[in-house]
């Protein structure tokens, strides 16, 4: 065995090696992966879904059943209070290893609902965790637990004490179990995908109290997550994993400025961003992360680098390029060998098929002009119906609360409250806004999917718009074969006992527009227009990926070739390279068929890059309308700014100076009086809790609708203040050698 790590070294992996045994075979999901956490430290372990990412933190602590797991080689040190630990030798020893963690190292899970248990209130597992590892009087461990719910920030901390999970939102679950898993200050934290189940604003919040605490005490994190901002704002080192290896380590700056792996640049460069320009197609990665008994040989990312040459059939060697700063690619093999400029090894352009650029290029933020004056009458230009696809006004969804044995209303959820929007034709309208404003709503209102409860809706089937709000399901269905709709989960949303063929021609065949051999051949062209082959008509949903998936999904959608396509968080469950993949293919099919959309999101940079008009929603009213670009630039309501201020930028030391919102969105069955958002508004005034402000024009701006008492008086800020950012350049090998010899 080999010595301990440094004293600095909390955490220090070396070569481990994790496989599973299956009826198909033996997989290896960790594959020789070395890594180290220093005190005090954040690293970020980033890469797509199906890269062992989470194999490798949950060995950490013995999480990983054995069998079917099975620990070939490696060693895992940590640092305990009896010292520096090897926890792989101990994975036989349950007593050991429950001492071991909550004590000296925790863990947060992706999922708060189901890290916590549901028959105990949050005050009662707290406690406990502090009793089954300390000595102490029950008063004491009832008295800790308050003190670490109020420093993890949630509101009325004996209250909470007797709370059960389901009582609270997803923002105050997460704290809840940050509280759990630091109340003996452990002096490790793993956190699995803690955000990603929340919205941007209660991330926001997390991802600073995660920072806090790093501080407050001086506890070391290692981090997962595919989001490529947040490592960029809260991680000191980065390590980037692919099918079981660490392909590139180094330091946030490092990365994020001169990326060395292509998997690198490429994760870099799939991101949308509220720098990147609108309306464009992002650079994604070639194909989808293969099946683990399907990996290359040599290196594991040669099936989809566009630089690949015939040496990636040998396993590559780790390359020193700086002092902190390490790669495995075999386009820096030789960089510890003197070179001088005129030796240096340049990288080859990247096929014409787009799925990968040699660079990022850099994006100056678009300085836009406002439109003409008009009148503050509150109504939007007149708008000619042949231009129209979709309006819908003053549309509700009112929900009654039922209860007792009579049933009887004792209230009412107001999901949507009086929305009014159109949707021109060939244009995509962002909708975004925080879980529960209604978004969701909206969508399945304008499809006729729920019944509106007020209000008027008129699509434009036929080159006219024509009334909907009450026709019968009869005349409705020939509607809705000029709709379409792509739903968030594509596994919940395709039937599971129906192969391919079945789900995306089942509209053909309900619309009488094909049979037989017909379907099987519009099916296959329908599959190919997505990017997937005709052969896999006779697959199940299951043998495919998350973004496959989503590609049969929005096959389907297309399948009675609809002139109006309601996306409903079609990217938020998927890797940011597949998530560019589908936004690519979205953007691609709007300019060939000439679609409208209305394209539904939490994420506003993600809205941003596909919208021309963006719609921003808080507790069932439309708080702001207008350009998707002046939306970003030039905010005129205190709840975009907060989306705005939320997103995690993707340029480490880059913030933004305004507060983020405090708290949760209010109860949708008892809003706020007044104007809706001055609960967690900096700004609010004692009108804004009186008087509700109606949707009217921005003085000076025809089309750019906001509804603030102050829009013409605030000064908000926007990314054009947030700073000019350029994503980072793809450095080629040459330019990696002359500075490493350069240091």
């Amino acid at each position: 065995m080999n010595n301990a790590p440094d004293s600095d070294k909390v955490l220090d992996i070396r070569n481990l090696e994790v496989s599973f045994r299956s009826i198909a075979g033996t997989t290896r999901a960790v594959n020789g992966v070395s890594l180290d956490v220093r005190s005090g430290e954040i690293v970020g372990l980033v890469g797509e879904s199906g890269c062992g990412k989470s194999v490798t933190i949950r060995s950490i602590v013995g999480l990983v059943p054995s069998p079917p797991a099975r620990f070939e080689n490696g060693e895992i040190w940590l640092r305990t209070r009896r010292g520096m630990t090897e926890t792989v030798s101990l994975f036989k020893d349950t007593k050991a290893l429950r001492q071991i963690r909550g004590r000296d190292v925790s863990m947060i899970f992706q999922e708060p609902m189901r890290s916590v248990h549901p028959m105990m209130t949050i005050g009662k597992q707290i406690t406990e965790g502090i009793l089954e590892h300390e000595v102490v009087d029950p008063a004491e461990a009832y008295e800790r637990t308050i003190e670490m719910l109020d420093l993890v920030g949630l509101p009325n901390p004996a209250g909470q004490m007797n709370r059960y999970a389901h009582e609270l939102s997803g923002g105050m679950r997460q704290r809840a179990l940050i509280a759990l898993a630091l109340v003996c200050h452990p002096q490790l934290l793993l956190a699995d995908e803690p955000t990603t189940a929340l919205d941007v604003t209660i991330q926001a919040q997390i991802l600073e109290l995660i920072r806090d605490l790093r501080e407050r005490m001086s506890m070391s994190v290692l981090l997962i997550t595919h989001n490529m901002g947040v490592v960029a704002n809260l991680a000191d080192r980065i390590s980037v994993m692919y099918l079981g290896k660490i392909v590139e380590t180094g330091t946030v700056e490092e990365i994020f400025k001169e990326p060395a792996h292509p998997y690198t640049q490429g994760l870099l460069a799939s991101m949308p961003s509220l720098f990147s320009q609108p309306k464009t197609h992002l650079q994604s990665l070639r194909g989808v992360v293969p099946e683990l008994s399907m990996v290359p040989k040599g290196c594991v990312f040669a099936d989809r680098c566009p630089h690949v040459m015939p040496k990636c059939d040998e396993t590559p060697p780790v390359v020193e390029l700086r002092a902190d700063h390490s790669t495995a690619c075999w386009l820096y093999a030789d960089v510890e060998e003197p070179h001088g400029p005129d030796a240096a090894t340049t990288l080859p352009a990247p096929s014409d098929d787009g799925a990968q650029a040699e660079s990022v290029p850099s994006v100056d933020v678009i300085q836009l002009t406002r439109s003409e004056p008009v009148s503050d009458t509150g109504e939007a230009p007149p708008v000619d119906d042949g231009s129209v696809q979709l309006q819908i006004e003053n549309v509700a969804l009112h929900y009654p609360i039922l209860r007792g044995l009579l049933r009887r209303q004792v209230g009412t959820v107001r999901a949507v409250d009086g929305v009014d929007l159109t949707i021109r034709r060939g244009e995509t309208l962002g909708l975004v806004g925080e879980s529960g404003c209604g978004k969701t709503s909206v969508g399945r209102l304008v499809t006729r999917l729920v019944e509106p409860s007020a209000g008027r809706l008129r699509f434009g089937a036929d080159g006219q718009l024509e009334e909907i709000t009450h026709i019968s399901q009869k005349e409705m269905k020939r509607v809705r074969r000029s709709m379409g709709m792509v739903f968030q989960d594509p596994l919940s949303s395709l039937n599971a006992r129906m192969n391919v063929r079945n789900i995306v021609g089942e509209p053909l065949m309900l619309h009488e527009i094909a049979r037989g051999k017909a379907v099987d051949e519009r099916v296959g062209e329908l599959l190919e227009m997505v990017g997937l082959r005709a052969a896999h008509q006779s697959r199940f949903p299951h043998a495919f990926s998350g973004g496959q998936r989503q590609r049969i999904a929005i096959a389907r959608a297309l399948a009675t070739e609809p002139s109006f396509l309601v996306a409903d968080e079609p990217v938020s469950a998927l890797d940011v390279s597949v998530q560019a993949q589908i936004l690519n293919l979205l953007l691609t099919l709007q300019e060939q068929l000439s679609l409208s959309m209305l394209f539904i999101a939490h994420d506003i940079a993600v809205v941003r890059h596909v919208s021309d008009r963006i719609a921003v929603m808080y507790l069932g009213k439309i708080v702001e309308l207008g350009n998707a670009l002046e939306i970003c630039v030039r905010p005129i309501h205190p709840y975009t700014e907060a989306l705005l201020a939320s997103i995690p930028l993707p340029m480490p030391g880059l913030e933004t100076v305004r507060e983020l919102p405090k708290g949760d969105l209010p109860d949708p069955a008892n809003p706020p009086t007044g104007c809706r958002f001055h609960t967690r508004c900096p700004y609010s005034q004692p009108i804004c809790a009186e008087e509700e402000p109606v949707l009217r024009p921005l003085s000076g701006a025809a089309d750019h609708f906001g509804a603030c008492h102050f829009q013409d008086e605030l000064d908000l800020q926007g990314v054009e203040e947030i700073g000019d950012l350029s994503p980072p350049a793809v450095v080629n090998a040459g330019e990696n050698m002359s500075n490493t010899q350069a240091t």
